[in-house]
């Protein structure tokens, strides 16, 4: 996979003008990507993605100044399809799927990227199995698992979860999805977006995002720094991360990590969909610090207790949930408590450093708001549930000798 412009003008020459960007990403800047084999394979490619498209869009908007720190929301929910910046990776996987010919696409997920790899997959006629910690059931919009085609299995232990998908992703006729590189691709798309914003507008200082693996930032800084020229530098990155589940900051920082067994279970964490307590096995946080180091950024933690103040602060007279109703993002909360906190974390751990003076007086930030409208409907009911090892071992027999 490689970026195939180098400068503006090449830029405007593929970017796909019948699709805006509050449309679909995919589908404005796919001619900016080679993501291997012949033309005209890449060019089947190209058609799968306009056959699997369903909405991917994004925008940017100013939210408001804060310390002096002029903040603007890059908002990766309210128009996408599944109200998370996952219907970008739905719709390159299941493109992927359909070029190759894989029926049976199997996955684990913490709620928002199986979400989307169902919906988009079932559009397409695919059969899904989508692993999910047991405890995360009720982030589920259960509509989304009524076609007989469209599989749900609960597993007992969050760590235990990669290891099921893995096991049966791994068998004849199952196809175990995203691969790694699918992931940059969706982030690169992303970072198309972002350079195209940039490129037409003002400049930023910093990009804030919550991170798990931190294929987000990977995706986009692959883009950015390609243009470095042409954007006279590129933002500071500043990652975030729960303070329950934080084992990149813990390496960046050169902490102890005493979470060597993973997340037994997702209840103690801020946002549970985020469970993954060993991200680093997908060999990304070389390509994180490097990021790290070459843009001068950083990595925070946000815990309960800082959510919670966070919530709560002053904004021109208004809290936070407040001034992102006013701008089209009714954040979605179930008795008084927000659902889906990913994408709110980064706008927390922001504020945060604003706090410290990490950032300063006078700067521009960029926070990637992922997720924060949620369908869920709490009324998911798993087809199947991992207690243990026996457990998984009759499920996959099951799965892999139905008629």
């Amino acid at each position: 996979m490689k970026l195939l412009v180098g400068n503006k003008t090449q830029l405007q020459k593929v970017i796909d003008s019948k699709y805006d960007a509050a449309t679909s990403m995919v589908l404005r800047y796919r001619n900016a990507l080679q993501v291997g084999g012949t033309d005209k394979e890449y060019s089947e490619y190209k058609g799968w993605l306009e056959k699997t498209s369903i909405r991917e869009g994004a925008r940017i908007f100013q939210l408001g100044v804060y310390k002096g720190v002029e903040i603007f929301i890059l908002d990766e929910t309210s128009l996408m399809h599944t109200k998370t910046l996952k219907s970008i990776d739905g719709c390159i996987a299941v493109a992927k799927c359909k070029w190759h010919g894989h029926e049976k696409l199997v996955f684990e997920s913490g709620g928002n990227t199986g979400a989307a790899l169902t919906q988009y997959g079932i559009r397409a006629g695919l059969e899904t199995f989508m692993f999910i910690p047991k405890e995360n059931l009720s982030l589920l919009n259960s509509k989304i698992f009524e076609s007989k085609k469209a599989r749900l299995l609960s597993v007992e232990r969050p760590d235990h979860v990669k290891k099921a998908a893995y096991l049966l992703g791994g068998m004849d006729g199952f196809k175990h999805v995203p691969e790694k590189e699918w992931r940059f691709e969706a982030s690169m798309l992303r970072g198309l977006f972002i350079l195209e914003s940039m490129l037409e507008k003002k400049k930023f200082d910093w990009l804030t995002q919550t991170i798990s693996a931190a294929f987000g930032p990977i995706g986009i800084y692959e883009v950015l720094t390609h243009f470095r020229q042409d954007l006279g530098g590129v933002p500071r990155l500043l990652g975030i991360q729960q303070e329950a589940n934080c084992p990149m900051f813990k390496a960046w920082k050169s902490m102890p990590d005493p979470a060597i067994d993973g997340v037994e279970s997702t209840l103690p964490l801020l946002t549970k969909v985020m469970y993954d307590g060993k991200p680093q096995t997908y060999g990304t946080y070389q390509n994180l610090r490097n990021i790290l180091i070459g843009t001068r950024g950083d990595l925070t933690t946000i815990s309960h207790q800082e959510f919670t103040d966070f919530l709560k602060k002053d904004w021109d007279g208004k809290k936070i949930l407040d001034r992102l109703k006013e701008l089209g993002i009714e954040i979605t909360l179930n008795h008084g408590e927000v659902v889906e906190k990913t994408g709110m974390i980064a706008l927390a751990g922001t504020l945060k450093e604003i706090d410290r003076g990490l950032i300063a007086q006078g700067e521009r930030v960029l926070c990637a708001l992922t997720s924060g409208i949620s369908e869920a409907d709490g009324k998911a009911k798993p087809d199947f549930n991992i207690s243990n090892s026996d457990d998984l071992n009759e499920v996959l027999y099951q799965i892999t000798h139905a008629v």
